[in-house]
């Protein structure tokens, strides 16, 4: 019971991780400005890395949205534009081994009765006898067929629909979470922004109060 409450406990802490990024970094610019004696400079410096670090997290809200629909990171595509430009020459190659040609022959062999023009009745008689069998089995296996395409395309157009139901729930939280899953990334860069520019714009004002 009492790992049961720490893995909540942890979990629970954890959904705060990111507000623990931003407050951490902006603690360790006041460590750093401790450490150098509050001196103007160093506020000034540490400001000017905390405003960086702001326009940074510009860059992560990107590559994080672009990672949700899929999109390949901007540095693949920079360096794909790079290759593609037309002051480049390249060299093609046709592989013939990669092509395949396929021939599909289906067909049906059904037997005919046709009797003699010589025969008498009786050998007529079972000869209509055995081509109507054959027509019944004929018929038989083709409503069998019409019922088993039907059947298959029903559970085809069944899968087809939750396919699509899916796909539409997943591209609903895809963009959810594209409109709102960022608001983290801005609310860090935010934070780091505000304190960086206060302390490069009252770095002098800020180094001798604390002095």
């Amino acid at each position: 019971m009492n790992l049961w409450r720490f893995r909540a406990l942890f979990s629970w802490l954890g959904e705060l991780r990111y507000a623990y990024l931003a407050v951490l970094y902006v603690l360790l610019g006041a460590s750093i400005v401790y450490c150098f004696g509050a001196s103007e400079r160093s506020i000034r410096f540490v400001g000017g890395g905390l405003q960086v670090l702001g326009i940074g997290t510009v860059a992560w809200g990107i590559s994080l949205t672009r990672k949700q629909f899929g999109h390949q990171p901007i540095y693949v595509w920079f360096y794909s534009w790079l290759r593609r430009c037309p002051l480049i020459r390249r060299t093609a190659h046709l592989n013939g081994s990669g092509i395949t040609m396929g021939i599909s022959v289906s067909g049906r062999l059904t037997e005919v009765f046709t009797p003699s023009p010589d025969a008498s009745v009786e050998e007529r008689l079972s000869a209509v006898e055995r081509g109507m069998g054959t027509v019944q089995k004929r018929i038989g296996h083709a409503e069998a067929q019409i019922d088993q395409e039907i059947r298959d395309t029903h559970n085809k157009i069944a899968v087809e629909a939750r396919a699509r139901e899916g796909g539409d729930r997943e591209t609903m939280s895809a963009l959810e979470s594209a409109s709102t899953g960022g608001v983290h990334v801005s609310a860090i860069g935010a934070l780091w922004l505000f304190v960086g520019v206060i302390l490069s714009t009252a770095s002098s004002e800020l180094s001798s109060w604390f002095r």
